[in-house]
């Protein structure tokens, strides 16, 4: 297993700055899912729909569900309105 550490950004940060979930590989599909049960753990199924819209990113490149994360680290990016 392997720990990542998501950073919250946008409507996310309604559950905090960040936290860290275990996932079977390093890539983002696998982190996606991760993710998905801990908003399910912490009684969040609202936030499921957004994160389903979502991206992740790593450093400041955009990273897709096929793609495998190099660090320990991402942010989740909600969609934005407006502009």
């Amino acid at each position: 297993m392997n720990q990542i550490h998501v950073h919250c950004l946008g409507v996310f940060r309604e559950i905090g700055d960040g936290f860290d979930v275990e996932v079977p590989s390093r890539s983002v599909a696998a982190i996606r899912g991760a993710v998905s049960d801990h908003l399910m753990h912490m009684g969040r199924s609202d936030l499921n729909d957004v994160l389903k819209r979502s991206v992740f990113a790593e450093g400041d490149e955009l990273i897709k569900d096929y793609m495998v994360v190099e660090g320990s680290a991402v942010s989740v990016l909600p969609p934005v309105a407006g502009g």
